[in-house]
């Protein structure tokens, strides 16, 4: 097995299209043309198939996101531990990014209205980097990554009040009011969100 400070990340990236994402795509009978992007956030395997795109993409992303996991798991194995690929399809990425942010921000202005915490769905330590990056300057509102979810063994952002203190346990039914924690609603109807919908990340119900 190489080390991360022996594969040069050229080699990495080959390695991870063409022996990875590749036969991944045939085994879905999908020839989609793949397209390697150098971003702020890291090195970006687009892939391009307008026929297929939604596909490739699945329910909330969930495909895409599984193919990257795959990508990155095999990589990894192949190379030790080295910076994560990113797998797009359609500009999803952005979209989704978009869509992170805006929930974010729904969420900042739920907890100034109410002073109330609000808790996102579990996200990817990546995903929850974007909600802390866009609410840091928000005034009078903190972001901490809590509760590690069983299933998925990610974590979810709660979105707090800057200071705000949970009630005791034994106080919970006296102090709950107003300061209890409100999960924000997800508006959007399910199946709503066409391929080029932008999707708008859950949250906890």
């Amino acid at each position: 097995m190489n080390s991360p400070a022996d594969a040069d990340w050229r080699t990495v990236i080959r390695f991870a299209e063409e022996q990875v994402l590749r036969p991944l795509l045939r085994g879905l009978s999908i020839d989609a043309f793949i397209e390697i992007r150098h971003r702020e956030e890291g090195t970006i395997l687009s892939l391009e198939h307008g026929a297929e795109s939604g596909r490739l993409i699945g329910k909330d992303g969930h495909t895409l996101a599984a193919i990257q996991y795959l990508v990155n798991l095999l990589v990894a194995k192949q190379f030790g531990e080295t910076r994560t690929i990113l797998v797009d399809c359609a500009g999803y990425r952005e979209r989704y990014k978009s869509g992170l942010d805006r929930t974010a921000k729904e969420a900042a202005q739920k907890v100034q209205h109410t002073g109330r915490p609000v808790t996102l769905e579990p996200m990817a330590a990546a995903d929850r980097r974007l909600v802390h990056t866009a609410l840091r300057d928000w005034d009078g509102i903190e972001t901490i990554s809590v509760d590690e979810d069983p299933e998925t063994g990610m974590k979810r952002v709660r979105v707090t009040p800057v200071g705000y203190v949970p009630p005791a346990p034994g106080e919970a039914d006296e102090k709950m009011g107003a300061a209890a924690e409100e999960p924000l609603a997800d508006t959007e109807e399910e199946g709503e969100q066409g391929e080029d919908a932008e999707p708008h990340p859950p949250v906890e119900e």
